[in-house]
């Protein structure tokens, strides 16, 4: 869904709206120490908040806790440092490069994870195109949201591992809402795209997969995570573990109960029902490891994104519930 990790990923925006921000941040106004408030996109990846949030949870386990929609990673690390928020949810890849840039984040949690057992990003094909293999897009034209997000960095990946020669595909820039009617009138050869549009897509019968290039990057790692300023996260350990207690509740739930839950993502979202129902929902949970994290660090380095690799366990907070 359209936010700043589904969108896949421009980073180096995030990285000039933080400098900014971390300069000319006007000092946090004081506020109630029981209330957290959490950003987040509005995406199938924050159904656990939204539940915790609108399914009483939060309020259950004596936390007042502020669930707010936000408009992409970035738009969250500036409020983090400007003291609008405590909590965002975001990008895996984003939080990791935001922590290895020295910028004083830390990640909390995990929220979803991407595992190959149940995909869902897909490099579709048109349904009659004469490409069969990966070596066919060579002469081809790719479509894709960022020339350097995630979505294009892993299928440029993927398609290297299978022997083809990147430098031979052209790429252009299309929304992913605007990649169906892309493919169908010959404008681009493929493309790589993600949820609600992944499903849609394919539903329509219209084009095929021709693999699943995050694949390339791990069979299992973080997708999206819950991110926070290092100091804050350090003076509210216990209420960060009461509120990460109350989403890991959530999100069980949410994993188990999908269909059920489709009020929730819609009304968040503004995606409408039906289209909720046949997208493919990630792995939910927070519990973290230095393994969700490390297919991540590794991408980011091959592609020049940060200079060189920190260990995975430095950038979760000592607050996280580990796994």
């Amino acid at each position: 869904m359209p936010h700043g990790h589904r969108s896949r990923r421009g980073v180096a925006a995030l990285l000039v709206l933080l400098a900014g921000a971390l300069v000319a941040a006007p000092p946090a106004t004081a506020q109630s120490s029981s209330l957290v408030r959490i950003g987040t996109g509005p995406n199938d990846q924050a159904l656990p908040l939204v539940y915790a949030d609108k399914g009483g949870l939060f309020a259950r386990a004596g936390l007042n806790v502020e669930v707010s929609r936000q408009v992409n990673t970035s738009t969250e690390a500036a409020a983090i440092s400007g003291g609008s928020l405590d909590l965002a949810e975001g990008s895996g890849l984003g939080a990791v490069i935001l922590v290895a840039k020295g910028l004083p984040f830390t990640i909390v949690s995990n929220l979803a994870f991407y595992t190959s057992e149940k995909p869902d990003v897909g490099l579709l094909v048109g349904a009659s195109s004469p490409i069969k293999t990966p070596k066919d897009l060579e002469s081809g034209t790719l479509g894709t949201v960022g020339l350097e997000d995630m979505n294009s960095i892993a299928t440029r990946q993927w398609l290297q591992q299978r022997g083809v020669d990147t430098s031979k595909i052209r790429y252009i820039e299309i929304p992913a809402s605007a990649s169906l009617a892309a493919i169908e009138q010959n404008r681009i050869t493929a493309t790589t795209v993600y949820e609600p549009f992944y499903s849609a897509a394919v539903a329509s019968g219209k084009v095929r997969v021709l693999g699943h290039p995050w694949d390339s990057i791990s069979p299992h790692f973080s997708d999206a995570v819950l991110f926070a300023g290092s100091k804050w996260a350090t003076e509210h350990r216990d209420v960060v573990q009461r509120v990460l207690r109350v989403i890991q509740e959530a999100a069980a739930y949410a994993g188990a109960h999908e269909s059920e839950l489709v009020p929730y993502t819609a009304q968040f979202t503004g995606l409408e029902p039906d289209v909720v129902r046949t997208i493919h929902h990630p792995e939910r949970g927070v519990l973290i490891a230095p393994s969700d994290l490390q297919p991540l660090i590794d991408m980011a380095v091959r592609a020049k994104m940060i200079p060189n690799a920190i260990p995975a366990q430095d950038m979760i907070c000592s607050c996280a519930l580990s796994r």
